[in-house]
């Protein structure tokens, strides 16, 4: 029986909130390209949910450093307080997983190891200044990421999709900055999200989110599918199918068990 190990848990996590990056900003000025954009990014921040507790039944399917794992997950999300992540094989608990405000919690079962550290602590440790739990949560949700001005955004129309780019786009592809990244955001006609690329210039990283098969439950949107690929020296993938979402509390039993050593994250 092959479960995932708590460094593809944790690092399936921050595959995501690599993603939330900020952006840098502009001078804000007038033109009509700008109001056109402005309205495409209200339209888009619209989207969001409301909700208070939220249950989804999930499959999870991650190839990272060359080990592919298919599990089932359960996440319970109260909106701005906390995601409880359940992880099982054929019933059995591999790994769970409390992310709050305050940090990251989580524990496997098989090598009994665990991690405990505020969101500073994986900042230093992936070199970045930009996670937090409320980038996290939406990016799981198909949300709206980053902290988008849309002065610092051109947009255009193909097709049926609105497409906005970081306005620094050519300059950084020209002269890389730290912490500065290449951005597209691709949106529905129904300005609902449905993919991101995003690089790093320095390092080559390169970031791709999409999001598929939205449905309605109650009258809330969600998406179906999500898949990220993170390429770099190598491609990792992280792929969750929502199989059902409820607006019910849920128990998030949590405590990490005596006995169990720490866990070197990402080593």
């Amino acid at each position: 029986m092959k479960f995932i190990k708590l460094k593809y848990l944790i690092l399936g996590f921050f595959i995501f909130a690599l993603s939330a990056c900020t952006t840098q900003r502009g001078t804000a000025t007038s033109t009509a390209e700008e109001m056109k954009t402005s309205a495409i990014v209200k339209s888009a921040m619209a989207q969001k949910p409301k909700f208070v507790h939220l249950t989804i039944n999930s499959r999870i399917n991650a190839d990272i450093d060359n080990n592919s794992v298919s599990l089932n997950g359960k996440i319970y999300i109260r909106d701005g307080q906390k995601i409880w992540v359940n992880v099982s094989k054929f019933g059995i608990n591999a790994a769970r997983a409390l992310i709050t405000p305050d940090g990251f919690q989580a524990f496997e079962r098989v090598e009994r190891t665990y991690i405990d550290g505020d969101f500073s602590y994986f900042n230093d440790l992936l070199k970045v200044d930009f996670i937090d739990y409320e980038k996290l949560q939406n990016l799981l949700l198909g949300q709206i990421f980053i902290d988008m001005k849309p002065t610092d955004f051109r947009s255009e129309v193909v097709g049926n999709q609105y497409l906005l780019h970081y306005k620094d786009n050519e300059e950084l592809e020209r002269r890389p900055k730290a912490g500065k990244y290449i951005q597209t955001y691709t949106l529905g006609s129904d300005f609902r999200l449905s993919g991101a690329v995003l690089k790093d210039p320095s390092s080559g990283m390169e970031l791709e989110i999409n999001y598929g098969g939205w449905q309605k439950f109650g009258t809330q949107y969600f998406p179906k599918n999500v898949k990220v690929l993170v390429k770099d020296k190598k491609t990792q993938k992280v792929e969750l199918e929502y199989n059902n979402f409820t607006f019910e509390e849920s128990p998030t039993p949590f405590e990490i068990p005596s006995g169990y050593k720490p866990n070197n994250l990402l080593k």
